[in-house]
């Protein structure tokens, strides 16, 4: 199973949106998905119409509780639920590889079921590493990096969100570094594009010359109503408006991460 964390710590840059249109085109082609909501605010979850008392949530999965449970959705997806509770503990940082692979075991043993692909909606929070009597004090993005084989970023064209990615680029360039040297950076790409303007003209050009060639991705989404049609009735694109220009944009940038990280 690869993991991949959808990650920024700016809110607003449509990371569940691609958890949900990415985890959809990869089932359809035939992919076993596991879809983690790892972010207090549960969004993932409530996309998928998944109610707060689910009986077996991601914070039941840290802690230890027995009884995993996922929610499939569809044929090929399958979600790890989200909890209001995740961000109320300090978890040791190689606690959601260690859950993961646990849960790769049964699952295989018990349901014949292979995970191909694990997509982690990760929270709006940094990678600055936090301390309390001299020892590290993981984040849920850490902790979540730490059990990823590679990371996208995704963003919008905005000054603060643009303003921000050197930053964070930095930080995750150095946990990689000091805790997982095999993480892939998937890449940076731009959500919910105004094409023709010249504001998003001038973020895309700053920002491909700002990161590594490797780490920009040229394929960008497109603006398209029928993206919060689709968020409306808890699908995804390429179920709502297979043929629309946003389903086309979402298959080219999954077939653009993929050969990046495989």
């Amino acid at each position: 199973m690869k993991v991949i964390s959808v990650i920024n710590k700016k809110g607003g840059c449509t990371k569940t949106t691609t958890c949900i249109h990415m985890a959809a085109y990869l089932a359809k082609r035939g992919n076993k998905i596991l879809l983690i909501d790892f972010e207090a605010q549960r969004n993932l979850s409530i996309g998928y119409g998944i109610p707060e008392d689910y009986p077996y949530t991601v914070f039941d999965m840290l802690n230890g509780k027995a009884g995993l449970r996922l929610k499939n959705k569809k044929r090929n997806l399958y979600i790890l639920a989200g909890s209001d509770m995740i961000d109320t503990e300090v978890y040791p940082l190689d606690i959601l590889k260690k859950r993961l692979e646990v849960l790769e075991k049964m699952f295989k043993k018990e349901h014949d079921i292979t995970f191909d692909y694990a997509i982690i909606d990760c929270s709006p929070s940094d990678l600055k590493n936090k301390y309390a009597k001299g020892k590290l004090q993981p984040k849920l993005n850490q902790i979540a990096l730490y059990a990823s084989d590679a990371f996208i970023v995704p963003l919008v064209h905005e000054k603060y969100a643009v303003d921000g990615l050197a930053n964070f680029m930095y930080d995750a360039a150095a946990f990689k570094k000091e805790f997982n040297p095999s993480l892939k950076v998937g890449g940076v790409f731009f959500n919910i594009v105004e094409e023709n303007t010249r504001r998003f003209k001038k973020y895309y050009l700053e920002v491909q010359d700002s990161v590594p060639d490797d780490y920009f991705l040229k394929t960008f989404v497109r603006k398209d109503v029928q993206i919060a049609d689709a968020t409306d009735e808890g699908e995804s694109i390429f179920e709502v408006a297979p043929k629309s220009r946003s389903a086309k944009d979402y298959s080219k940038l999954c077939r653009e991460i993929l050969n990046k990280i495989n």
